[in-house]
């Protein structure tokens, strides 16, 4: 029985060797294996080919997909003022029902509403004596304001006030015409429009030479 014990630790010992053996002898086989050229060609099989393909498709896919509204030609504009709300909203129906969607903004704006005649600040003393040759000419069509500034008078149309001007020079004044302003709340309608669509909008500020459509940075 003790013989058959040693048989078997010296044929597991041999066992044991010979699997050292053999992997010393492969390592030792890799390192004097020649190196691969930098030119050589790795193989692939077919089926990594076919997946590489699959994937180029899907990536060629997601790059050729372009978002709503990609490739058209857009621009922001807006419209306007409108003095009154009411003629704003009405604007803004039309172009709800061209498909746009108007975004609504207000400013104060200065726009004229007649003309002046007036002779400019001066000392008081200066004023009386103007004053007094408008008196000697039955001119009453005056009066005396802050600064001791003389009005001649405010006039809707031009002809009149220029008629004023020229009635006050005669009399070896020298008034001053001016144009005088109101300001109000102005309302633009703001929105974001294909290019194409321009001559349509055009149609709509036809009538209202007062109103306008004009470029603006897109925000």
């Amino acid at each position: 029985m003790r013989h058959v014990v040693y048989l078997l630790v010296v044929v597991n010992l041999v066992f044991l060797g010979w699997n050292i053996f053999q992997s010393q002898s492969v390592m030792q086989a890799e390192r004097n294996m020649p190196a691969i050229p930098k030119t050589a060609v790795p193989l692939v099989t077919l089926e990594e080919k076919q997946q590489a393909a699959d994937e180029v498709s899907t990536i060629e896919k997601l790059t050729d997909s372009k978002p709503p509204g990609a490739g058209v030609g857009l621009v922001c504009q807006t419209l306007g003022p409108f003095v009154a709300l009411d003629a704003m909203q009405e604007m803004e129906e039309e172009l709800v029902d061209m498909g746009l969607a108007p975004q609504r903004r207000e400013s104060e704006r200065s726009y004229p509403i007649g003309y002046w005649v007036y002779l400019p600040e001066m000392a008081r003393a200066e004023s009386r004596r103007l004053a007094q040759i408008l008196d000697d000419h039955s001119d009453k069509e005056y009066f005396i304001g802050k600064g001791n500034l003389i009005s001649l008078g405010a006039f809707k149309e031009m002809s009149r006030a220029k008629e004023r001007l020229e009635k006050t020079r005669k009399l070896g004044l020298d008034p001053v015409l001016a144009t005088r302003y109101r300001t109000a709340t102005g309302y633009w309608l703001d929105f974001q429009t294909e290019i194409a669509e321009g001559k349509q909008l055009d149609s709509l500020v036809t009538d209202s030479p007062d109103i306008w459509l004009q470029d603006r940075a897109c925000y």
